[in-house]
């Protein structure tokens, strides 16, 4: 009876765990962990926040110069506080620069001599200010005034009469008739010239229309001048007369007009 040699058992090290052994299958991947984005999104929502605090300053800041800028009309002699817009975007850059590219003044009810401007509308163009801020060039300035008939009628004597009416009657010519009980008892016509820079004359043609007709019942239509408002630059020139169907446009320009507080 003969005994084979047996061979030896290996030695495992202890705690070592046997390595698995390859099938030849694609073993599965680990799931990648996400970035994080709270840090993203506390950048952006800080970026909003100032964006929307400078938008909003840049906004009160121009509201402020607006009225600021309306009580400087007032302080140069205009005789009512107008509206002013200050177009562009951001303002606040125009503040830093001194220099504003586009201001909309407008004003209604406005006392200029015998007559009452109904309303007036002003666009200027390149307004820069001095380092001092206590004045003001302006590239150009354009302007559109309306004054009414009745304004006129008012300005000419018969302003609180009842029955009179204005009509247009020609480019540069109106017509004032009185009437009672819808009967036209007299009429005066009337030519509209400018007669200075700043001055516009409403000259009647016949004097005695109204007055001899009339006598001190109603007065008579007579002639009258009125200016531009008080307080705009002495360089705005009137540049345009127009007679309507509802009462008399003017236009006015300038260019390299000053403003200075008084």
């Amino acid at each position: 009876m003969s005994f084979e040699p047996t061979q030896p058992m290996p030695i495992r090290p202890p705690g070592r765990q046997e390595e698995p052994q390859d099938t030849g299958s694609p073993q599965p991947r680990r799931p990648r962990r996400r970035r994080p984005v709270r840090r993203t999104v506390i950048s952006v929502f800080i970026i909003l926040v100032v964006a929307v605090l400078l938008l909003i300053g840049d906004r009160v800041g121009n509201l402020v110069a607006e009225n600021d800028m309306a009580d400087q009309f007032t302080s140069n002699g205009f005789p009512v506080k107008p509206s002013v817009n200050i177009e562009g975007f951001p303002f606040l850059t125009q503040v830093v620069m001194r220099d504003f590219r586009l201001v909309d003044i407008s004003a209604g009810n406005i006392p200029a001599g015998p007559v009452t401007i109904t309303s007036l509308h002003a666009t200027l163009k390149g307004m820069h200010l001095s380092s001092s801020f206590n004045s003001a060039t302006i590239d150009s300035i354009t302007a559109t005034a309306f004054v009414s008939f009745g304004s006129l009628t008012t300005a000419g004597g018969l302003g609180a009469v009842a029955g009179v009416v204005a009509t247009q009657v020609g480019p540069d010519k109106l017509k004032v008739t009185a009437t009672v009980l819808g009967q036209s008892i007299g009429s005066e016509e009337a030519v509209i010239k400018q007669t200075g820079p700043q001055q516009i004359t409403v000259q009647v043609l016949d004097g005695g229309g109204l007055g001899g007709i009339l006598g001190s019942t109603l007065g008579s239509f007579s002639t009258f001048s009125f200016k531009l408002p008080a307080g705009v630059p002495p360089s705005l020139r009137i540049t345009g007369l127009t007679l309507n169907p509802t009462g008399l446009t003017l236009s006015a320009a300038a260019t390299n007009a000053k403003f200075s507080k008084p």
